[in-house]
């Protein structure tokens, strides 16, 4: 008798867990202000720019230079590279950010409208 009592709850405490959860899991970006230093890139460049902070940090103290990824950007048609120079991820692409940018730097395309206040 107590299990047909319990498995009513039991459901419906694991459907709330469930919905909780997969709020949490929302991979939507936030719109952010335009501030001094920050470039706006292309989707793919951003993308990954956001892989590289995640794996090696905004920053770091370490001193070498190293190659992470070189390919072909789909949005740009262009070389993009992904690097780590003096501690600190960046990204270069021919047509977006040829003269490289920190990841932490970059914002996604359509962050904000130039001159709209």
């Amino acid at each position: 008798m107590t299990s047909r009592v319990h498995r009513p709850f039991l459901f419906t405490a694991l459907a709330a867990c469930g919905l909780a959860l997969g709020a949490c899991q929302s991979d939507k970006n936030t719109m952010v202000e335009a501030r001094p230093g920050m470039t706006i890139v292309c989707q793919h460049c951003y993308d990954e720019s956001v892989k590289m902070t995640h794996t090696y940090g905004p920053r770091s103290n370490a001193s070498y230079e190293q190659t992470h990824k070189t390919h072909q950007c789909p949005c740009c048609k262009t070389e993009m590279s992904t690097y780590v120079e003096n501690g600190v991820p960046k990204v270069k692409c021919g047509g977006c950010v040829p003269e490289g940018v920190a990841c932490d730097k970059c914002l996604p395309p359509g962050s904000y409208n130039v001159g709209a206040r």
